[in-house]
């Protein structure tokens, strides 16, 4: 149980990562999460930047939650909450037709669609179960893991955090390149 609950943990630390690292590298990758936030129709374009902000902000104080000793189950509960609000967002951007990038890791030309939503229910279904598993065990540590166990849990942890992030990628590769005629 210890080792899913710190596998999940660093999935989730390891996606939200690389996620406020894709919206901040660049001004115009802020710029770029900003005007999706309103071409998603999350909110209008007058408030399009303060949306970005605070979401992105709310990333980092999940993040550090996540990662900070002893505020683990805090953090995997802040996760449920903010993967459960992008799953509403998406979701009604994919319902009202939208054509816009998600942004989620970074500028994209790829229009948001249910795949979207479904990453971000997958991630909040990881951090409530993780949640749950937390809330059993006595304390929820890195150093809970043997150096096997840990070998495990990040293994595991970065081989999801890595299809997730490049689901457009996985996705392109399953369907494939269409056939020019």
């Amino acid at each position: 149980m210890s080792v899913a609950v710190i596998a999940a943990i660093l999935m989730l630390a390891g996606v939200l990562a690389i996620s406020i690292i894709g919206k901040v590298r660049r001004r115009s990758s802020f710029e770029a999460f900003a005007d999706a936030t309103a071409e998603l129709r999350v909110t209008s374009t007058r408030w399009s930047r303060p949306v970005a902000a605070a979401s992105i902000t709310a990333e980092v104080g999940v993040l550090a939650l996540l990662i900070w000793p002893g505020t683990a189950a805090v953090g995997l509960a802040a996760a449920v909450l903010l993967f459960g609000a992008f799953v509403i967002a998406l979701a009604h951007a994919v319902r009202q037709g939208s054509t816009a990038g998600c942004h989620c890791f970074g500028p994209t030309s790829t229009p948001v669609a249910w795949r979207h939503v479904a990453r971000s229910g997958l991630l909040a279904a990881a951090a409530a179960g993780a949640l749950v598993g937390a809330t059993t065990l006595p304390t929820v540590s890195l150093g809970m893991l043997t150096p096997a166990q840990f070998l495990v849990a990040s293994t595991i942890a970065a081989f999801i955090t890595t299809a997730l992030v490049r689901l457009d990628d996985l996705t392109w590769l399953v369907r494939g390149v269409p056939q020019a005629r």
